[in-house]
């Protein structure tokens, strides 16, 4: 009898792939599906592709209907380095002269030297006072006040025993919201504190000092710049406005960044100059330009992933994942038919060809720059009006900008052609998944029967293998005899 090879039960001798192959064509309808999912998938993720360049569309176009992308300005400074310019949407195209006499600055005054940043300068309480330095030159010598600032209390500041070293009092000084900040300059004489004011005229200060008479010396700290005032500390620059004239016009802050003097510009002092800087503030079209550009390269990306994905390329003889796809062609036929639709939103451009953009052959679009740039340079407005108008009652008079960015939105929704697309695959792979895990299910209970039905024939054999050496040797013993 011819030997089978082993099935694993007993070791006698059944063939182990007989019960594999039996499973495998069990199985076989769960590996067709398996198959289709993957390729499901694949269109899952093509329509993913899709939604992805459907909303860079839909942002590139929704940019085109911002009146700040329309009304964005640039600006430049003949000197840089002295006045430097930004603008916002606000800002008129114009120009300005810019003479700069003083740059605000801040009161900063300094004690003498101490040994170090630890010594101990002495017990009390500090206030600090905001306001104004006020000079009357009507009056031989010229009288100095000081007038205190309406909106900023005088600040006391406790000086005690761990609090007396110059580098302690410096601490306290920055933590106590003064209005000021101090600092430690280290220089060849040794340690200095020093108190600097925000800049601006009604940022001055003055310090006063009470002392505490057991542990003298914080009046080394004091500083009136009155006439006739108590200063044992330096100062070594005053606090004053920013001072510029613009157009003629004298102009002062206590900021050197002049952000509401003319609308929609500002202008940072850097130094003070001889000769005007020119300022001149332009329409931004740079921006413009750029915007157009990325809207077409938005619309060509849409266009050019839908044909690629339903494409069939006959010379590799092989089908884009969405070819012959119902919707995926739709989409691009309303993309198309959209594009080339006219407008009437302006009696200048009723069509993109109109201002330099031409449709290609492949159905993409491609900006042919002198005559867009003429367009722009001209009839701005109208430009603007065909991209960004928006008409509730004539849908003719939307802009085209505004027309891309409502059909992109339509087709983006969670009710929308790609959204139903994608369920619908979904669908069908969960469906297919549930299946497939039925027939496994089938095919493992299948096995199961089968070993069981092998184990028992693999006991009835070895029961005919052992009565069959029986037989034969009760035969030889009589052919002996």
């Amino acid at each position: 009898m011819a030997s089978l090879s082993s099935v694993g039960v007993s070791g006698t001798g059944l063939d182990e792939s007989v019960i594999t192959k039996l499973v495998a064509i069990e199985k076989q309808p769960a590996d067709a599906l398996t198959t289709k999912n993957t390729t499901l998938q694949t269109k899952v993720s093509t329509w993913g592709k899709i939604q992805s360049a459907f909303s860079s569309l839909k942002d590139a176009a929704n940019k085109l209907t911002q009146s700040e992308f329309w009304n964005g300005t640039t600006a430049t400074s003949s000197n840089d380095t002295a006045v430097s310019v930004s603008t916002t949407s606000s800002a008129a195209a114009s120009s300005y002269a810019v003479t700069v006499s003083q740059l605000a600055q801040g009161q900063m005054v300094a004690t003498s030297a101490f040994a170090s940043k630890t010594t101990a300068v002495g017990e009390g309480t500090l206030r600090i006072q905001l306001g104004t330095y006020v000079t009357d030159n009507s009056v031989a010598p010229p009288a100095v006040t000081f007038n205190a600032k309406a909106a900023a209390s005088a600040v006391d500041i406790a000086i005690g025993p761990g609090d007396n070293t110059l580098e302690k009092i410096r601490d306290r000084i920055n933590s106590s919201n003064a209005g000021i900040t101090a600092s430690i300059v280290n220089d060849a004489s040794g340690s200095r504190l020093v108190m600097r004011g925000a800049n601006g005229e009604t940022n001055a200060f003055k310090v006063s000092v009470t002392e505490n008479g057991a542990v003298p010396g914080l009046s080394a700290l004091a500083y009136d710049g009155t006439t006739g005032g108590t200063s044992s500390m330096t100062r070594t620059q005053a606090a004053q406005n920013a001072k510029a004239t613009i157009n003629g016009l004298a102009v002062s802050s206590e900021s050197n960044t002049l952000s509401d003097v003319v609308d929609g510009v500002t202008l940072t002092l850097k130094q003070a100059t001889a000769t005007p800087a020119n300022i001149t503030v332009a329409q931004d079209t740079a921006s413009i330009s750029k915007g157009v550009s990325d809207f077409i390269s938005a619309y060509n990306n849409v266009v050019s992933t839908i044909r690629v994905q339903t494409l069939y390329d006959e010379a590799s003889k092989t089908a884009g994942p969405l070819q012959g796809d119902s919707t995926a062609r739709g989409l691009l036929s309303q993309m198309r038919n959209l594009i080339t639709s006219d407008s009437t939103a302006t009696a200048s451009f009723s069509r993109l060809f109109d201002m330099g953009i031409v449709t290609n052959t492949d159905g993409t679009l491609k900006m042919t720059s002198s005559k867009f740039n003429d367009a722009m340079g001209t009839k701005l407005a109208d430009m603007q009006k065909y991209f960004a108008n928006s008409d509730d009652v004539v849908a003719s008079k939307n802009g085209m900008g505004q027309r891309i960015k409502n059909l992109a939105s339509q087709i983006l929704d969670t009710n929308g052609a790609i959204a139903n697309s994608t369920d619908g695959l979904k669908a069908t792979i969960k469906r297919n998944t549930t299946k497939i895990d039925s027939i496994n299910d089938r095919a493992g209970l299948y096995e199961a029967r089968l070993r069981q039905q092998y184990t028992a024939l693999d006991a009835s054999y070895s029961k005919l293998s052992g009565l069959q050496s029986y037989v034969s040797a009760q035969l030889a013993a009589l052919n002996k005899s």
